[in-house]
Parts: structure tokens; C-alpha cells; sequence
């Protein structure tokens, strides 16, 4: 099926209390588990670390350390630095201490010396130093993302606030480098936010910010590697937003990025649904969204110029697919199917970007994101 064994990790959450959304997963996991996709499909747990709520998984470009972050609203969010050993397993170095809660993202810069970390509940953008074997720290710089005055917004209190008021304060989701600038989407604000980075300074100068459809929600982002062009998944409408990426010009103050295309990611838009995962396939040529709720992966031709067409909706399995991964050459997609407790794998079909379920099953308590490594 495959070309080779394929190290990955899977993360799971472990204290579900902590969390800023209430997973329905029956029991919670452990941490994070080291496992093995072979050559057949079959998958094979090798090792598990224990840690708390380790939500998003990022490898460091030099392929031997891992940063796990640590996803809780009741304390100061963690990045924990692991080396990935040669056999995929994780050996512990040491922790960085965010500034805000609910930290959901990091994103390293171009040179490897600095790294933006995002804080969800409150909005909290850190820039941090990174050295070269990926130590973060000290604080470059730290501030509040939104554009609404003070008194038009308001931070949420406590779980159940947030849950039915996700748009009355900010919620950083994530972090991008373009050229000389970096992108975060905000889900509360309904804008991906602009700023222009300063590499030698390792700081953040806010330029302006794109608005979104209100209510939309934008989550998640994935650059095309060869066009000037990025897909913006929008949690609370179901849809994906093209937008064309702008450099000219480079000292002028302007958006560079500009919507111009929505698709829905689901057939049926009364569905209670929020998008999570996207993802573009190794060559570029499929875009990938995982629906929670609606349980589906939507897939997505990339069209010459970037625009997308939706060629297909596949059923993940399981329930809540908050995360899922693509093989490096393409043949397989694992999801992590949240509520269900689980991962499944599917196939792949590299030339026409489609999908089918196979029998390969592993339970995993709460699985919340997969990262392959060692590739």
C-alpha cells in the first residue's frame, strides 16, 4: 500500500475539564503515542508518554525535536520540547512557559531563531527566542490580539461562557510566515490579522487586518508552496476561503491577503458541524477538510490559478475528527476521530485525490492530532 514504515505520533487529551470545549470522548488519553504506519497499513503503538492535553504536535525543521503543546483554560499554557529518537519515541528536555491559556499553535520562523506561540482563550500573541537545538526563551515580545475597542468586547469566563458566546472576545488559532509578514487568524474577531516581522528584531508590527464574513469564524490556514495563494478554513460556517497572497510593493501598508473564493466543506449547512483540520496533499494538488459533527473529510481539486472544487465528501468513521495527516507519499490519510477514541486509516488515490476506508483501526483514548516524523 505504502512505500515505506512511517514513524508518527498521535496526541490525546488527558484532562478533558481543562479544556476550553467539552470533547464527548468516553475515557481520556494518556499523552502522546508513539506509533508505527507500515508498508501495509497496519498500525503499531511503539511507546507512550504521558503529558497533559497535548494538543497540537510541531517537528523543529532540523527533524529531532518535537514541541508539544499543552491545551488547558486553567493555567498558563505549556510548550514541551522532546527529541524524537531514531525509532520515533520521545525523550524529554524541557518546557516553555506561555503567556496565555488555551495555547493552540507555534509557528517557527524562517531562520529557525525565533517562534511565535498562540493562545486561544485570551487572545495572547509570544514571540520568543529559539536557539539552535530549539530552546524557546526568552520572551521577545507579548500583547493581545483584537481590533474592536475596549467595552465592544469582553473575555470569556469559564467553559460554558465560551461555548455559547465564541465571538464576543478574540481567539487567536494560529500563525503563518509570508515574505515579510505573518498571518493569524481569529475566530472571535472574524479576521485574519497582519502583521510585519522584523528578523532582526524577532518582534510583531501590527499592519492591518482582513475582516471575514461575520459570524465565520476563521480557524485554521494552509499556503499553496508554489502559488501566491492560501486556503482559510472558517469553523463556524462550514466553508473554505481562497485568497490570493499580494507582495508587491513591499514597504507599502496594505492587506496582502485578499479573499476571493468560498466553498462549503458540507452538503447540508443546517447540520451542527465546525470545520477543523486542512490540509494539502504532498503535491499540492488536493486540498483536505475534516468536518466535526458532520464527520466527513470534504476533498478538494486545486484548480490551475487556486481556486478549489469540491470533488467529493467522505465519511472519517468516527465521530469528532478534530485532526488528521497525510502520508509523506501521498497513499494513506489517518484521522483522529476525537469522540469515538480512535484512529482510522484510509486510502488514497494519488492521481484523483480520492479516499476510501479501509479496515485499519486503533484505539487511542481522545485522540486530538497526528504528525508523522523521522521523514
Amino acid at each position: 500500500m505504502l512505500d515505506r514504515d512511517y514513524a508518527l505520533l498521535v496526541g490525546s487529551y488527558s484532562d478533558m475539564d481543562a479544556l476550553a470545549h467539552q470533547p464527548y470522548a468516553p475515557v481520556p488519553g494518556k499523552g502522546i503515542y508513539a506509533m508505527t504506519l507500515t508498508r501495509a497499513g497496519g498500525l503499531r503503538l511503539n511507546d507512550t508518554t504521558e503529558a497533559l492535553n497535548p494538543a497540537v504536535l510541531i517537528p523543529h525543521t532540523n527533524g529531532k525535536t518535537l514541541y508539544a503543546i499543552v491545551e488547558t483554560i486553567q493555567d498558563e499554557g505549556d510548550v514541551l520540547r522532546y527529541t524524537i529518537n531514531d525509532d520515533g519515541t520521545l525523550a524529554y528536555k524541557d518546557t516553555f512557559r506561555a503567556s496565555g491559556r488555551s495555547t493552540c499553535y507555534l509557528a517557527l520562523s524562517p531562520h529557525d531563531d525565533a517562534a511565535i506561540v498562540i493562545n486561544y482563550w485570551d487572545a495572547i500573541i509570544d514571540v520568543a527566542d529559539a536557539d539552535a537545538e530549539g530552546r524557546l526563551g526568552p520572551l521577545r515580545q507579548s500583547f493581545k490580539q483584537y481590533y474592536r475597542p475596549e467595552g465592544e468586547w469582553r473575555q470569556v469566563t469559564d467553559r460554558e461562557d465560551h461555548w455559547g458566546n465564541r465571538q464576543v472576545g478574540p481567539h487567536a488559532h494560529c500563525a503563518h510566515f509570508w515574505h515579510d509578514w505573518v498571518f493569524i487568524p481569529d475566530l472571535g474577531e472574524n479576521a485574519v490579522f497582519q502583521y510585519r516581522y522584523d528578523p532582526a528584531a524577532k518582534t510583531l508590527t501590527r499592519e492591518t487586518y482582513i475582516p471575514f464574513e461575520a459570524g465565520s469564524g476563521p480557524r485554521h490556514m494552509a499556503m499553496h508552496p508554489t502559488l501566491d495563494i492560501c486556503y482559510v478554513s472558517n469553523e463556524l460556517f462550514n466553508t473554505v476561503c481562497v485568497a490570493r497572497l499580494d507582495a508587491s510593493d513591499p514597504d507599502a501598508t496594505k492587506p496582502r491577503l485578499v479573499p476571493f473564493q468560498y466553498e462549503s466543506t458540507i452538503d447540508n449547512r443546517d447540520n451542527v458541524s465546525y470545520v477543523s483540520e486542512i490540509k494539502l496533499s504532498p503535491d499540492a494538488r488536493f486540498l483536505y477538510v475534516s468536518n466535526r459533527g458532520d464527520n466527513s473529510l470534504a476533498i478538494f481539486r486545486v484548480l490551475d490559478d487556486g481556486r478549489l472544487e469540491r470533488t467529493g465528501l467522505v465519511p472519517t468513521g468516527g465521530k469528532f475528527p478534530r485532526h488528521f495527516a497525510i502520508t509523506p507519499c501521498g497513499k494513506a490519510v489517518i484521522v483522529a476521530n476525537q469522540d469515538s477514541g480512535h484512529i482510522r486509516v484510509l486510502a488514497r488515490d494519488v492521481a484523483t485525490g480520492a479516499l476510501e476506508m479501509t479496515d485499519e483501526i486503533f484505539e487511542i483514548p481522545a485522540p486530538n492530532y497526528i504528525r508523522f516524523v523521522n521523514v
